[in-house]
């Protein structure tokens, strides 16, 4: 019997052709519909089929694996190489990669899941009140200003406050009276004017236990504690320190190791400290914003120095990241003695008031109502510390 091996070759390359011509049918052809990105799982293990018109009434077929073997395909896929990048993934934010072949890359919304929710807002604490101010997410503008009774009644004086990493506050009160530091906790800070709720924690000591005088407080992005010791007084260099915690604040363990000796730094007697901005707008928190009786500095938190950047505010400064806005613009606030709120441009140095808070009649035990610092939420960064 005599084979004819054309005709037969003729019917196998027949069925190929009425083979990818289903798996086009099924697939709905060549679209990019948004709804068509996802792989249906009765397809996951099929070729992508791509088809041309060629304006002759001919199709050109080209056949294309999943060459990462995660599901999906090109061009859903942007990245057919790494089976951790496909339209299933999470987005991860600051590592300049679309993870998840939307188009954007670290887009908002696409936090750290462990990460608590972050709003645009700060907060301050004088007297008997805890301040809560909203800020708009649109233009960076005031949007109302809270007023919340502490559930407690603490020493008057000089406040420290810092957001931690998991959004409650951290408050440390410097005694006008016994010259102490006092430490408190807000789990759960009011937005609504209702009573802010303390824990108290207790007084900071040194391994000598001598008392420890405090006049700032800063969370870094790896989540540490920072402090600054004003030293002999509130008023000088002299025996000013950044101090790392080391021990768990929240249970009173205040054991500390000394980050830079600032007594003889260029930038010595800081009030509060703040993350900064880099050239390209990401937020770090090292080197910082750091503010001394209203100068405003670019400050290397572990080597005290720094340069003068403006001037504006008096104790209070804080810094909100662009993700946080619209424009994915970061934004710097200061906050002066009289409670007065303002934005500073990053770029001139042009300071403008934006709001006023509660006026002195409103405090009890200071006659400045912004004697302290200002807190908010601290956007994802990667951490400019070297000393661990």
């Amino acid at each position: 019997m005599k084979i004819n091996l054309k005709l037969i070759l003729t019917l196998l390359m027949a069925i190929l052709f009425l083979s990818c011509t289903d798996d086009l049918a099924k697939n709905g052809s060549n679209t990019t519909d948004s709804e068509n990105n996802s792989t249906d799982t009765d397809n996951s293990d099929t070729t992508d089929t791509n088809d041309s018109d060629t304006g002759n009434g001919e199709t050109d077929s080209v056949i294309a694996g999943d060459g990462d073997n995660d599901g999906w395909f090109a061009p859903a896929d942007c990245d057919d190489n790494n089976p951790d990048i496909n339209p299933d993934a999470d987005e991860i934010a600051d590592d300049k990669i679309d993870n998840n072949c939307n188009g954007k890359i670290d887009e908002k919304g696409n936090t750290n899941p462990n990460q608590v929710p972050q709003y645009s807002e700060l907060f301050y604490s004088s007297g008997t009140l805890l301040v809560y101010i909203s800020i708009d997410k649109a233009d960076g503008s005031v949007v109302e200003i809270m007023n919340s009774n502490l559930s407690m009644e603490i020493p008057a004086g000089q406040n420290c406050i810092t957001m931690l990493d998991d959004g409650s506050l951290l408050m440390a009160r410097l005694s006008s009276a016994d010259n102490k530091t006092y430490f408190y906790h807000i789990k759960n800070p009011p937005r609504d004017g209702s009573e802010a709720v303390l824990t108290e924690i207790g007084i900071m000591k040194d391994e000598q236990d001598n008392d420890i005088m405090l006049e700032g407080l800063y969370t870094d992005c790896d989540g540490r504690i920072y402090a600054m010791d004003t030293g002999v007084d509130n008023g000088s260099a002299d025996g000013n320190r950044l101090l790392r915690f080391t021990g768990n604040v929240l249970q009173g363990d205040f054991t500390f190791k000394i980050i830079s000796d600032l007594s003889s730094a260029s930038v010595a007697d800081i009030d509060d400290m703040a993350p900064g901005i880099d050239k390209d707008g990401n937020i770090t928190d090292n080197p910082g914003l750091a503010i001394d009786t209203g100068d405003i500095y670019d400050f290397n938190y572990e080597t005290g120095t720094g340069t003068l950047s403006s001037t504006g505010g008096d104790w209070g400064i804080h810094v909100l990241g662009g993700d946080l806005f619209t424009d994915d613009k970061a934004r710097v606030y200061l906050l002066s003695k009289s409670a007065e709120l303002f934005e500073m441009n990053i770029n001139t140095g042009k300071v403008i008031s934006i709001g006023q808070g509660p006026t002195d009649a409103e405090f009890f035990g200071t006659d400045n109502p912004g004697w302290g610092g200002l807190a908010g939420p601290l956007t994802n960064c990667t951490t400019g510390f070297t000393i661990n």
